[in-house]
């Protein structure tokens, strides 16, 4: 999830000039489409930073968002007079141009906004316990665990071969950097009442070996952080986490932290199951809101 990161953040600390292009609740093949096109277009592109979001391991390979609508393929071929669909839109000639004009008449800047604020939704909600689970939190696991079966690994490879990994073996030349979305508790507290947290660790096990053996993909995790996912003021909702968290992702990348090598993987898996699986999810309900956002940017940087 990549909404909240800055440009800005990730310039003066990688030394590039960046973009930012979120695909908000896009799934796998979206967010790869779009990097394959942004690397065919852009051959100086040396480093891809994304976000794997670890509730979509399991998605078919092609799968695509369509709660919004007709997708606009159009957009993303190679087909110029397609085109005209997008450059002839209703919203987009009214809602976005029309007032852009109209500002620039009257004597105001128009509507440009910066990488830093493009598709941020920090100040948009509130966080904390009060907003992502405001009701009592109950743990009702009955002991009984759902585990892979051979066709959802089938699946997972197929996505994960597809959409993550073979970008990287078309392009050796550029640095993939990609980490796993670190979800608050509250969303591990529904897999494990629902008995399917072993599957998401067995998941997330077969995601990280089929992405390991790729010399120019760098894969990191904070989701064994738990001082982080279990402080539910850095969440708006159970996987939506704010923008101090992706701040500390670029950092941890830069500096190595917190990466999955073929040494370490295992043992993180472990620490990450023996963590979730015993931990006391009903303590949440102690938790008490700050008064202000900004009070966990500043914990979590203490």
């Amino acid at each position: 999830m990549i909404e909240n990161f800055k440009t800005s953040e990730m310039d003066e600390i990688f030394g590039c000039k960046s973009v930012k292009i979120p695909f908000m609740g896009a799934t796998f093949k979206e967010i790869n489409d779009n990097v394959r096109t942004a690397l065919f277009v852009n051959p100086d592109i040396k480093i891809v930073v994304r976000g794997l979001d670890i509730g979509k391991f399991d998605l078919e390979s092609d799968d695509m968002r369509d709660d919004l609508g007709d997708y606009p393929t159009y957009l993303y071929d190679k087909n110029p007079f397609n085109d005209v669909k997008y450059l002839f839109n209703r919203d987009v000639v009214f809602g976005r141009v029309y007032p852009m004009i109209k500002d620039h008449f009257n004597g105001f800047a128009p509507g440009i906004t910066s990488f830093d604020e493009y598709s941020r939704w920090q100040d948009l909600y509130p966080f904390g316990i009060g907003a992502v689970h405001p009701e009592q939190i109950f743990t009702t696991w009955n002991g009984e665990s759902e585990h892979l079966n051979d066709e959802d690994k089938a699946v997972i490879v197929k996505n994960i071969t597809e959409n993550v990994v073979s970008i990287a073996e078309e392009y050796p030349d550029v640095d993939f950097y990609y980490f796993y979305t670190p979800y608050s508790a509250i969303w591990w507290l529904d897999l494990y009442n629902s008995g399917r947290l072993e599957r998401q660790l067995e998941a997330e096990k077969l995601v990280t070996e089929l992405i390991l053996p790729h010399d120019n993909i760098k894969l990191f995790s904070l989701n064994n952080r738990t001082d982080i996912t279990t402080d539910i003021n850095n969440y708006e909702d159970p996987d939506h986490y704010g923008e101090w968290v992706n701040s500390l992702i670029l950092r941890s990348m830069y500096d190595g932290k917190y990466q999955l090598t073929r040494e370490n993987y295992e043992q993180y898996i472990q620490e990450e199951k023996d963590f979730y699986l015993n931990f006391d999810y009903e303590s949440l309900n102690g938790q008490v809101d700050y008064e202000d956002d900004y009070q966990a940017a500043e914990v979590l940087m203490d």
